[in-house]
């Protein structure tokens, strides 16, 4: 049986509230994981984890399971797809979309994703959603205008959903969007990055 060992792979979870610093905290010294993203939506966290063996994702997603404060994960790992080029920077946004494909192939929207500004990975993964992209830009105003904005317009995406790290230096400048009527920042941290 041959093993993907290329790919990450990624968990959105759910945090007890007022306790996502302690995780964060706690997150940082397993090192399986090499992104650990506070963010908006109806996530509190995007964690990705270093490819790996199936046995070794479970027994870290298990391990982040086990955390106290962590109310509920959803595991996603990747299969076929892009993998960054660059490295990923600090101080600098991210986002994360969960895409859904209709009557065309993951490979071909992936190949579409790669061509946007911002673009840094896509994995096709199994279970809710058939995509799941990766973004990088200065802020998350400018993911928003050069990436979220062009990806549902991309031939065979039928749904989409992106997540957005909270940076300090963006959490200001979102009311200041247009289309904003109300913000109401939860969490103020910055990605963390892991070699």
């Amino acid at each position: 049986m041959q093993t993907n060992m290329n790919f990450p792979t990624y968990v959105f979870a759910t945090v007890n509230p007022g306790r996502s610093t302690n995780v964060v905290e706690e997150l940082k010294r397993n090192s399986q994981i090499d992104i650990i993203a506070p963010v908006t939506g109806r996530y509190d966290l995007v964690l990705r984890l270093k490819p790996n063996t199936p046995h070794n994702v479970y027994q870290t997603v298990k391990e982040i399971r086990n955390i106290s404060d962590i109310r509920t994960t959803d595991t996603h790992t990747g299969f076929d797809g892009i993998t960054p080029s660059k490295k990923l920077e600090n101080q600098m946004a991210l986002g994360f979309s969960l895409l859904n494909c209709e009557h065309t192939t993951s490979e071909q929207v992936i190949k579409q994703l790669s061509s946007i500004p911002g673009f840094v990975e896509a994995s096709t993964v199994p279970g809710q959603f058939d995509i799941v992209a990766l973004w990088q830009a200065k802020t998350s105003e400018e993911i928003v205008k050069t990436s979220v904005e062009r990806v549902s317009h991309l031939d065979g995406i039928f749904k989409s959903e992106t997540i957005l790290a909270i940076v300090k230096t963006s959490v200001e400048r979102v009311s200041h969007l247009d289309g904003i009527f109300k913000s109401e920042t939860i969490l103020a941290y910055t990605p963390v990055f892991k070699a």
